[in-house]
């Protein structure tokens, strides 16, 4: 949640959360990612992205996600284009925390942030799943876990495979990937760890050509079972959740070379294709 600006004025985040905390309301688009796995009794916890980046407070849902009628439309939307929304969620014992938590001081301890370089892009998207654990650790900081050395070791050890994530992204329209491939986009999303559940995918696109869904998934250290595993998931979760009937899914597993156990794992896979990269480095001699 971050300040918007629409042609109605400027409406801040405390503004924002504060009139959703007096409604016991809250506004969900239609191409809101989990939109559908929101159920009555679900706990939940609200993110502010400015000017902190804080976790504000919990609520419970009183209901699932629904459609709004008019006049539920009428009594949400305060007379402002802007609160008007198209699905939402009730909300009950609502709690919210005099001292926001900041991201920064629980990013270590929270798990399903895999790529705690670029954390924010977590948060984009809406809604996400976490899981219990995460959850917890959000609620409850005494009850912390010991940091994952081993995970921030790996991180260190594949700092190039880190850094490809956001190279792929920043020069998305340079690279040949054999379609005409744009990053898929909603109200909130650009397809960048796009949220799947209790997941995140690395870069969601759609083909250009024939509308087909291309879920990308960057090995970046990860054994060959485990990335074949996680884009095959990925796939079966957008088909669920996100394709249209008419759209097929297919996958692209971007690594640094392909070892034996990856091209047995995808032989089968007429739907997963492996693309490999090369990093080329140049020095040239400063004239002084």
């Amino acid at each position: 949640m971050t300040t918007q600006k629409t042609d109605e004025g400027l409406f801040t985040t405390e503004q924002i959360f504060n009139q959703r905390m007096q409604d016991c309301f809250w506004g969900i688009g239609e191409k809101t990612p989990n939109r559908k796995n929101l159920k009555k009794g679900n706990k939940v916890v609200f993110y502010m992205a400015s000017p902190q980046k804080v976790f504000a407070g919990t609520a419970t849902l009183n209901s699932s996600c629904f459609m709004l009628n008019d006049s539920q439309k009428n009594e949400y939307s305060h007379g402002k284009e802007f609160y008007s929304p198209i699905y939402g969620v009730l909300l009950k014992d609502i709690e919210i925390w005099s001292t926001p938590k900041p991201v920064l001081e629980l990013l270590p301890y929270l798990q399903f942030i895999d790529n705690k370089r670029h954390w924010g892009s977590y948060f984009q998207g809406g809604v996400r799943q976490l899981e219990k654990v995460d959850f917890e650790v959000i609620i409850n900081e005494s009850i912390l876990p010991p940091t994952n050395q081993s995970k921030i070791d790996s991180q260190a050890e594949f700092a190039l495979e880190t850094h490809l994530e956001d190279f792929i992204y920043k020069n998305w329209e340079k690279i040949n990937w054999g379609s005409k491939l744009e990053l898929y986009k909603t109200e909130e999303q650009d397809g960048r760890q796009f949220p799947a559940g209790i997941w995140s995918i690395d870069l969601l696109a759609l083909d250009k050509n024939n509308n087909d869904f291309v879920v990308i998934e960057l090995k970046k250290g990860k054994t060959s079972d485990t990335t074949v595993g996680q884009i095959s998931r990925y796939i079966s979760w957008i088909k669920k959740y996100v394709a249209e009937a008419s759209q097929n899914v297919r996958g692209i597993i971007i690594a640094k070379d392909v070892d034996e156990a990856l091209k047995y794992a995808v032989m089968d896979m007429s739907n997963i294709e492996i693309k490999t990269y090369q990093v080329n480095f140049f020095l040239q001699s400063f004239e002084k």
